[in-house]
């Protein structure tokens, strides 16, 4: 695994009127690594995911798709020309299929080992 940042998020902010959904969330992705969020109801994880994918924008912060700036405050790149796939929280890729199932989907072409190692 290279330790090349695939997304780099920095001190993202996103308000729905009077209500903060992300407050100054910054992360960095690894290429190859998986990341999931983890937290309550209402605490930014959507949010946060639709930032990177390009479905909102920010109100202050940048984000980093490889070596692009895709999020500032003066760039927005629109999702479909930012490379990023997203299920929604309300959907699976295959629902018959099990979360590792559906999270080895993505990695076809490695060994069953390198999945297990990757997906756990």
């Amino acid at each position: 695994m290279t330790d090349s940042i695939a997304v780099h998020c920095e001190n993202l902010i996103k308000r729905y009127n009077d209500t903060q959904a992300v407050n100054q969330i910054s992360l960095d992705v690894k290429t190859g690594e998986i990341l999931a969020l983890l937290g309550p109801s209402g605490c930014g994880k959507t949010t946060t995911l639709r930032l990177i994918a390009g479905f909102e924008k920010p109100d202050s912060g940048r984000i980093i798709i490889g070596e692009r700036v895709v999020a500032d405050s003066i760039t927005f790149v629109p999702p479909e020309k930012r490379g990023i796939g997203m299920v929604f929280q309300d959907h699976a890729l295959f629902p018959h299929l099990t979360v590792f199932d559906n999270v080895a989907f993505g990695l076809r072409g490695k060994t069953k080992a390198e999945i297990r190692s990757i997906v756990g």
